[in-house]
């Protein structure tokens, strides 16, 4: 039995002493090396201790704030705030939520993504013409103009 230690990464080797092929000629049996390759996971992706996860928002959480439940590694939901105005690609950090090694452990990483509805109808259009008209914030107007 191989015992895996915490915070493996891909790539490490563990030496097993006198567990490989018998010797020749009698003599005892070598050592057998164990090399991990840890498979990725659906949800998470690992960066060294830390681990990073995506959650999709729509527009109007992303807008005017929304909370969201976020599956830790361990498995427990922690609940996360994010703030009216939350823009794509914003990362959020969960402290000590990472992978444990010895005394280290790091942090969970939630980035958001925005899903931008397609819109068919003329309503739900001129709401957003609306809130444009009443939010008139251009972050780059000096370098394009809508016409």
């Amino acid at each position: 039995m191989i015992t895996v230690p915490a915070g493996t990464e891909s790539g490490l080797k563990i030496r097993i002493k006198g567990q490989g092929s018998a010797g020749r000629n009698g003599t005892p049996p070598g050592d057998l090396l164990v090399t991990f390759q840890v498979q990725p996971d659906r949800f998470f992706r690992r960066e060294g201790l830390d681990v990073v996860c995506d959650v999709t928002i729509n527009l109007a959480q992303a807008v005017i704030g929304t909370r969201l439940r976020v599956r830790t590694l361990d498995g427990k939901k922690v609940v996360l705030k994010m703030p009216p105005g939350t823009q794509p690609g914003r990362k959020f950090r969960i402290r000590g939520e990472g992978i444990a090694k010895g005394e280290r452990r790091g942090d969970q990483y939630v980035e958001v993504q925005v899903r931008v509805p397609r819109l068919a109808d003329e309503r739900s259009k001129e709401i957003l013409r609306e809130l444009a008209r009443l939010n008139p914030e251009n972050p780059r107007s000096d370098l394009y103009r809508q016409i």
